[in-house]
């Protein structure tokens, strides 16, 4: 019986560093390949239209923001995309109606860095508008 003890004693501590050794990825300190995008961010666009937009970057990389026209104030604008690990930018411009029903009138395709990010857009309205945008964090 002391055989018995001794080695259980001697087991279990070994059994116990085993298990508490294991390593695990600390998920407060894993960063996101979309982090250095992530957060709100602001911006004009130009050209056959003007005027600003805002969105946010999630940790995923998704995209939703609005945007408000000079030439389209009475219409209902936002923007829906995603960044890409590289920074490469598509988002979509929606239209909610009246009716609540959302349709795709444009893009913006463009290309992000850390603090600021550019390209440009396309418009269905009007027979076709398109132009640039800027944005910075």
């Amino acid at each position: 019986m002391k055989k018995v003890f001794s080695l259980l004693l001697i087991i279990l501590p070994l059994m116990l560093l085993t298990v508490s050794c294991h390593e695990e990825e600390d998920p407060i300190t894993a960063t996101s390949p979309y982090a250095k995008y992530k957060g709100p961010w602001a911006g004009t666009y130009s050209g056959s239209d003007l005027g600003e937009m805002e969105f946010t970057v999630n940790t995923d990389g998704t995209i939703k923001g609005e945007v408000i026209s000079q030439g389209f104030k009475n219409l209902e604008l936002t923007l829906k995309g995603k960044v890409n690990i590289h920074g490469e930018v598509s988002m979509i411009l929606v239209n909610t109606t009246e009716d609540g029903v959302d349709e795709e009138i444009g893009t913006y395709i463009g290309s992000f860095f850390e603090s600021n990010a550019s390209g440009s857009w396309t418009n269905d309205l009007n027979g076709g508008i398109k132009g640039t945008w800027i944005a910075n964090k």
